[in-house]
């Protein structure tokens, strides 16, 4: 099916929708817009998107990661039942994990236009490059803004979009020849000098060097991709010398954790985490098959707490990981590390067909695997819908790009 052979008033809604993702796009990377404008956007997006979505639920694909998806979601649904707090609240948190059941409906409308594709994924890469850029005039002094230190979002979600925005420039750089190739290493090298030591978030410095070992091992050969490796270790070395930001960062990290694991003493931003995943790890094991129930989070961090069992509140333990744990269990904290294997899978399977497009997704499963360790990648609301943007790309792309001969698995059979 495609635009051509649908009613007209859907074709328009599909035109109004590919404004509003695009102006989406823009938006949540170039982060230079506040959370209700943004959301304004995704909102209509998503509007616009479901009765296209529904004209065509007969013959909707899903690919492996939007059904791991829905089956989380629909896990954390069913946790409902066993939440304490009244149903309404119990949605309102659910809905802090619509971007499962989302995912499968913007990308659907995507697949359509392989235009709207261009211009969104366009819209998301010059937004990066102007938050790179603002970024640099902030960390060197250029300009002030208010509420604005080194980036105009926060550490972590600069971190994340940055390690986003590096992935595609290697990528492209790889795939291109010439002055394009060339401008777009640069690029590269311009985000992980920015990552390092111009910002200071911990995460990011973890994604931007998971993002280059994970490019050098789908890149080079075994030969090529020693010296790869080794020359990285070396720059790494000389960058945690040269780098004063990097090198204090690093060293009070360190220092942090010694604290932590030597005297329990958890008064740091690092020794806070450890505690928060203790806590987590203890309420998975006090609930390992159910979770306390999507509604029922925050109710028992406080109610430990005032016990005297945790001695942190927090609402957020800053780990997506923990969060599944103790939002529904061990099924929820599998179901969501196969939401990742099966983005990375999806990746390897592509590869024979598209290498650009299997090593990107292959690259999100690690930048989304990192992110999630140490933050709430899917409860942030930055994070959440960045990764909607470009796990949409990546899934229409996916039904774009794929073999003439492809077997089509729907939704339901057509008539």
């Amino acid at each position: 099916m495609t635009l051509a052979t649908m009613p007209t008033w859907l074709r328009y809604s599909e035109r109004a929708f590919a404004f509003n993702f695009i102006a989406f796009s823009f938006v949540m990377f170039s982060c230079w817009f506040p959370t209700g404008f943004s959301g304004t956007f995704s909102t209509l997006a998503f509007l616009f998107a479901l009765p296209i979505f529904f004209y065509r639920i007969r013959s909707v694909e899903l690919n492996r990661f939007e059904i791991v998806a829905l089956a989380l979601f629909g896990w954390l649904l069913l946790s409902v039942v066993w939440s304490d707090t009244s149903l309404l609240e119990s949605l309102s948190y659910l809905s802090e994990y619509r971007i499962y059941f989302i995912l499968p409906v913007l990308s659907v409308v995507l697949a359509l236009n392989k235009q709207t594709q261009s211009w969104t994924f366009g819209a998301a890469m010059l937004g990066a490059f102007i938050a790179l850029i603002t970024s640099y005039g902030l960390g060197f002094g250029w300009w002030q803004i208010e509420g604005a230190q080194f980036s105009l979002a926060n550490r972590i979600y600069h971190g994340f979009i940055m390690s986003s925005f590096l992935l595609a420039c290697l990528l492209i750089a790889r795939e291109t020849t010439g002055v394009i190739r060339g401008l777009f290493a640069v690029v590269a090298l311009l985000v992980v000098y920015n990552v390092l030591n111009v910002e200071t978030g911990r995460t990011g410095y973890l994604q931007v060097v998971f993002v280059c070992l994970t490019f050098a091992v789908l890149t080079f050969s075994r030969a090529r991709l020693f010296l790869a490796v080794a020359f990285a270790v070396i720059l790494f070395g000389a960058s945690y010398l040269a780098f004063d930001r990097f090198h204090d960062r690093v060293n009070q990290t360190l220092a942090n954790v010694e604290r932590m694991v030597v005297s329990d003493d958890y008064h740091s931003s690092v020794g806070y985490r450890l505690e928060f995943y203790r806590n987590a790890i203890n309420i998975g094991l006090d609930y390992p098959l159910s979770g306390v129930g999507v509604g029922d989070v925050k109710r028992t961090l406080q109610s430990r707490a005032e016990t005297g069992e945790i001695r942190l509140l927090t609402d957020n333990v800053h780990s997506e990981f923990m969060n599944m744990l103790i939002v529904g269990g061990i099924p929820a904290l599998l179901l969501f590390s196969g939401f990742i294997v099966a983005i990375a899978y999806s990746g390897f399977v592509m590869r024979r067909q598209s290498r650009w497009l299997g090593d990107a997704l292959i690259g999100m499963g690690v930048v989304i695997f990192v992110s999630a360790l140490f933050n709430s990648t899917i409860k942030d609301y930055g994070e959440k819908h960045a990764l909607l943007i470009m796990l949409s790309l990546l899934a229409a792309r996916l039904v774009t790009d794929r073999p003439k001969n492809y077997n089509q698995t729907s939704l339901a059979d057509s008539d």
